[in-house]
């Protein structure tokens, strides 16, 4: 992809991870950036680009970003490659100024609503277990109102589970009360890395030190590195919450939230 750009000039880019299981390490190359929103959920303030940018499968992040590279130049988007090389995704082609100056940092974007930081006080306290694949410890779990064992599960092409669930069942992880708070630990103990990703509500990873991050719908879990997230069971439905590495989802990591 090829699109030509001025120097100086400030564009505003939505990278989209729509592949079904890649993870993305991109850099920005004759640009300077800031990450204004992430998940389509505006941050307080735009946060400078510094090192590389992780997308997950079905992550978003929307940046701001100026033209630095000098008029003849090619600035642009690479990822990094398997071989630990840098590739172009996006080259932008650069010719003539659309200012003799750059601007100032960009203000923050208007924020959406339901955007207030949940009360961890009385949060209800869930966790959500990941097992399965290559060299896992999964011995048994549920799959079709039937408890069987990991043999018995590969026969039927499944292979992961969700706090001993595979695939979805009639009964849901959790059913919640709309407007309750929860706070959700992911323990992934496979050998994988999964993108998290909850349908109807966006949440906040919880840091050690008990503040709250950005809100996000996808959250890329590492092996054995517990994540634990706050959200607001703010809309009635019934809601997936899944693995967004779309096999690891169709084999077993999909499950659901009822809220009412």
């Amino acid at each position: 992809l090829s699109l030509p750009v001025q120097r100086h000039a400030r564009l505003r880019l939505r990278l989209i991870n729509a592949a079904n299981a890649r993870i993305f390490v991109l850099r920005l190359d004759g640009l300077e950036g800031w990450t204004v929103a992430l998940d389509g959920m505006p941050l307080p303030a735009p946060e400078p680009v510094t090192g590389d940018l992780i997308l997950a499968p079905a992550q978003r992040i929307d940046l701001m970003v100026d033209v630095t590279a000098a008029e003849g130049a090619i600035a642009g988007l690479v990822r990094q490659a398997n071989d630990d090389t840098w590739q172009a995704l996006v080259d932008m082609p650069v010719s003539g100024a659309a200012s003799l100056a750059r601007r100032g940092v960009p203000a923050p974007l208007a924020p959406n609503p339901n955007m207030a930081l949940p009360d961890l006080k009385a949060a209800r306290q869930l966790e959500m277990v990941m097992e399965g694949g290559a060299m896992s410890g999964l011995r048994n779990a549920r799959f079709n109102g039937r408890e069987l064992g990991f043999r018995e599960l590969v026969q039927e092409g499944q292979f992961w589970a969700l706090a001993g669930q595979v695939g979805m069942d009639d009964t849901p992880f959790a059913s919640l009360s709309r407007g309750e708070a929860v706070r959700l630990r992911l323990s992934n103990r496979t050998v994988f890395a999964h993108a998290m990703h909850l349908h109807g509500m966006h949440f906040r990873t919880i840091a050690a030190d008990g503040s709250l991050g950005p809100m996000r719908d996808t959250i890329l879990s590492l092996p054995d590195e517990p994540i634990d997230i706050a959200f607001v069971a703010d809309n009635p439905g019934k809601w997936l919450l899944h693995c967004h590495m779309l096999g690891h989802a169709a084999s077993g990591m999909t499950n659901w939230i009822d809220v009412s």
